[in-house]
């Protein structure tokens, strides 16, 4: 496999096992230094002991907290600032109508799913723009596309880390920056089998054009794409990962 990626530094966030282990282990294949950061220790011992790689760095910090963002933003400025920066945090959204939410929950989700980002941002964006390259991925949802009931917050959440990513896409493309959106549809990850009867599963998994669930893998393709050198000319897009459901 070509180390397309060498030479840069990429930092995953929500990198807990599926999608996030998936994303580290592509591109510590493709040359990268990763840093992957979650809040399960026992999780960042199995993706050290999977990858045996000197090129990864694991992070136990809660990004939802201040304390963990405050912690965070010491250990970036200690190791260095990421050439990419793939967001794949979620803390997870009640399964709730409109009708029941409150506000306080409503601002309360925004701020742990999004408060991070502009930790990251404050001086990773200038890092990148001296080095004229910079990558930021946001792992959003198709539920942020595709109306579903009990989702709404959920949706919103995603819906606006779309538009955060979509104008930075605008005001940093003169600088080599880009920002795109990947989109999975129904993912079979160890956190989907946990929460859904195998009955669900299956009926879940033949939503779409393809009728499979897509896989962790399949994911960490569409990122990896977005992060190498030659996306320079792609910014600013949303690309579903969902077998067709769009």
């Amino acid at each position: 496999m070509d180390k397309n990626l060498e030479g840069k530094k990429v930092l995953i966030t929500g990198a807990g096992p599926g999608i996030g282990h998936a994303i580290a282990k592509l591109l510590l294949q493709l040359g990268a230094t990763v840093i992957a950061v979650s809040r399960n220790i026992q999780n960042q011992e199995k993706l050290i002991l999977e990858t045996q790689s000197s090129n990864l760095a694991c992070w136990a910090i809660d990004l939802s907290t201040e304390e963990g963002q405050q912690l965070f933003s010491k250990k970036l400025d200690n190791s260095g600032y990421p050439h990419i920066v793939i967001n794949n945090l979620n803390i997870i959204t009640p399964k709730k109508r409109l009708i029941n939410f409150s506000k306080m929950e409503l601002v309360e989700n925004f701020t742990v799913n999004m408060d991070h980002l502009f930790v990251i941002m404050e001086k990773t964006v200038q890092f990148q723009r001296t080095e004229k390259y910079g990558r930021w991925i946001g792992i959003s949802s198709m539920a942020a596309h595709i109306s579903i009931p009990g989702q709404s917050l959920y949706a919103a959440q995603k819906s606006m880390m779309e538009t955060f990513f979509m104008n930075l896409a605008v005001e940093e493309g003169k600088y080599g920056i880009t920002a795109n959106i990947v989109c999975p549809g129904f993912i079979k990850t160890p956190s989907v089998t946990e929460r859904f009867p195998e009955e669900m599963l299956q009926k879940l998994s033949v939503t779409n054009v393809l009728k499979r669930a897509g896989t962790s893998e399949e994911v960490a393709a569409a990122i990896a794409f977005f992060a190498m050198p030659s996306s320079s000319f792609i910014t600013g897009v949303v690309l579903p990962v969902s077998g067709g459901a769009h």
